[in-house]
């Protein structure tokens, strides 16, 4: 019992605060299927590391930014990155807290490798990079110990696709010579709408259940594409906490899935 009241006077404490600052580093896995022209997909799971970091001042604004890489997964390294700051300009006449937002996502994809007995000497490197803006309006439900909120938004997103891509084809068959070896430039950029739900379950301050989605509607020529991800909370004291993360991700050649638990640092 004694446990409990001091969970919940932490909390009270923690939601008092002016201003909460999470840092979280975090380790996992994560599953990349790698999709390129005229070969079978590639499939792989490798460890990764990230770290998060979350400034909020309620009811004014929130940023925060996640960084994470991967090595040695399909014949690749990966680096990603994701930033985000949200502005609460005010309140709706009718109820619930306004947002805009902007951000930008970036992810690095270097493979290197006979990935296939099709190709050999294959080395690509792919950059995609995404600013985007989003507007919403929060929807709350509950007390503020136990709360439920909802947030659609909208927005539009522009992503940015640069690299270089070469390989080899082997000879067709003996005494026949190989086929001029391929090296060309990566150069893409699409133009997306964005329609987006994120969840949020709070119970006594101490835990929180987080579920977003949103799908990217290609405006141009690109096909349209779905990110999810989920969040898990559990703060201990004032200052320490576990976190899971889960986010599925589709970019413009491969889908990439990760599961990340970490230990959270308030302050």
């Amino acid at each position: 019992m004694k446990k409990i009241v001091f969970i919940c006077l932490a909390s009270i404490c923690l939601l008092q605060a002016r201003e909460i600052r999470v840092v979280v580093p975090y380790y996992g896995s994560i599953r990349n299927r790698l999709v390129v022209e005229s070969m079978d997909d590639l499939k792989d799971t490798a460890p990764l590391a990230g770290i998060y970091f979350q400034w909020i001042r309620p009811e004014k604004y929130q940023w925060n930014v996640f960084i994470y890489q991967s090595r040695n997964i399909n014949y690749s390294n990966i680096i990603g990155s994701h930033f985000i700051f949200d502005y609460y300009p005010g309140r709706c006449p009718h109820g619930g807290l306004l947002l805009a937002g902007a951000g930008f996502d970036y992810i690095r994809i270097k493979t290197d490798g006979d990935i296939s007995p099709q190709l050999s000497e294959f080395r690509m490197i792919n950059n995609v990079y995404a600013p985007y803006f989003r507007f919403g309006r929060y929807i709350d439900f509950g007390s503020s110990l136990k709360k439920v909120s909802f947030l659609p938004w909208g927005g539009i997103e522009r992503d940015i696709i640069r690299g270089d891509l070469s390989f080899m084809i082997p000879s067709m068959a003996p005494g026949m010579p190989a086929p001029p070896p391929v090296d060309e430039d990566i150069k893409s950029d699409y133009t997306y709408a964005l329609i987006g739900l994120n969840g949020k379950v709070t119970l006594y301050h101490f835990f929180e259940a987080t579920a977003k989605y949103y799908r990217k509607f290609s405006l141009d020529h690109g096909d349209d594409l779905n990110v999810f991800s989920g969040m898990l909370n559990v703060y201990l004291t004032r200052h320490w906490g576990l976190s899971y993360r889960f986010k599925y991700l589709e970019v413009s050649i491969s889908t990439n899935t990760y599961h990340m638990g970490g230990i959270a640092f308030l302050f």
